[in-house]
């Protein structure tokens, strides 16, 4: 998606699917950190000691002088083992003790977890009921759900849990957009605007590039190599292709998804191509008031069918699949969640009926279906994973 001087210029792909965000998660919290740093309810120099942030197994004495400035800026110096750390970050990972807090970059799972932790210490909400005020509801967001929204704890690695988002792109381009507009949408400043300005310049510039980033902000990229450098572009990026680009000086935000739930990759190098293309198509500078001819390329569902409640009542239930609980529940619009309880594998997805026994998990596009008796009482689930895994499983409840 591509938005213009505040208009969409282009959009292709489903807009509206709600895919997984990955590392973009961060520059959520850290517009939420601007709020209340501005609010007062937030010190960034204050250090992990005087805010009793500890962990399991326990930080060293010096671990707690790291300052939350250096979490955001990822300078923590604490390598403690994190949640939703992959397999590359665990391996490559400094070893603890190797440098003091403040004066060595790493890319560090545990200081962004921890970070979650002392938002909702200091300012006494929850990240995703937060977001949704401050951010999710003042923007005018049409995908973000509440309801959607869960923690991933791993308590053999840390007690600090990591805060998964799933958010669609015209959203996205949202939030693309108020940093572009530093932080004001419909006359009023959501995020200070000084705050707009300092978390994304670079407070750590690399000395050669850090996977194509020339420097890092408060959990905001600055920069990166290519022809898009001389743009002065930042960035909220994720795994697997996911970005938000905002070029200030293009008056332009550029957001990238790929669909990482079926383990597609695009890599940073083909998304630089494409947003150099897009750059590269403008010829002169826009008309006052253009016509904007809209692209009719959406891929909403057209099958789904409307069920009775007693139908959907039934289904209601925790099932066994495999080694973890599937957990169906009754979303707040009176259809279907469901749950998965895997170990830090957990997620909720709208349930749509396309039968009576047939079903898919949105977003995700993940088919499940039931075995009934002569009743319609389920008597087995079957659940395919974008990977092509096909699970079976029955009621316990």
């Amino acid at each position: 998606m591509v938005i213009y001087d505040g208009t969409v210029l282009a959009a292709w792909g489903n807009i509206e699917r709600r895919y997984m965000c990955h590392s973009i998660r961060k520059s959520y919290l850290s517009a939420l950190y601007g709020i209340h740093v501005g609010k007062g309810n937030i010190n960034l120099n204050v250090t992990l000691a005087a805010l009793n942030i500890d962990d399991e197994p326990p930080l060293t004495k010096a671990e707690k002088n790291a300052r939350v400035f250096d979490l955001l800026t990822s300078r923590s110096g604490v390598y403690h083992d994190a949640a939703n750390e992959s397999e590359e970050m665990s391996k490559y990972r400094p070893k603890r003790g190797s440098h003091p807090p403040g004066e060595f970059f790493w890319y560090n799972n545990w200081g962004f977890a921890a970070l979650g932790t002392i938002f909702e210490q200091e300012t006494n909400t929850r990240i995703f009921v937060e977001f949704k005020k401050q951010i999710a509801d003042p923007l005018d967001m049409q995908d973000f759900r509440l309801e959607l929204t869960n923690y991933q704890y791993e308590p053999d690695r840390s007690i600090h849990p990591g805060y998964p988002f799933r958010m669609s792109t015209r959203d996205m381009a949202r939030f693309g957009l108020l940093y572009l507009r530093e932080g004001i949408w419909n006359n009023k400043q959501i995020i200070p605007k000084n705050w707009t300005k300092e978390s994304t310049s670079p407070h750590v510039v690399f000395d050669k590039p850090y996977f194509s980033y020339t420097g890092y902000g408060y959990m905001w990229w600055a920069g990166e190599l290519g022809d898009s450098e001389k743009y002065k572009m930042y960035s909220a990026s994720g795994y697997g292709g996911h970005s938000i680009d905002v070029l200030p000086a293009q008056n332009l935000v550029f957001v990238h998804r790929v669909d990482t739930y079926a383990q597609k990759n695009v890599d940073k190098a083909e998304r630089l191509k494409l947003l150099n293309m897009v750059l590269a198509a403008k010829v002169s500078e826009a008309k006052p008031h253009p016509k904007m001819m809209p692209i009719q390329d959406s891929l909403k569902r057209t099958d789904i069918v409307e069920l009775a409640p007693n139908i959907l009542d039934r289904y209601v239930k925790t099932y066994k699949v495999g080694n973890f609980e599937v957990i169906i529940t009754k979303s707040t619009n009176n259809g279907l969640l469901i749950e998965s309880r895997m170990k830090y594998k957990t997620g909720k997805f709208r349930l749509l009926p396309l039968s009576k026994t047939r079903f898919v998990a949105e977003d995700v596009e993940a088919p499940v279906s039931f075995g009934v008796d002569d009743s319609g009482n389920p008597v087995q689930i079957t659940i395919e994973f974008p990977s092509g895994e096909k699970l079976y499983g029955s009621p316990i409840d």
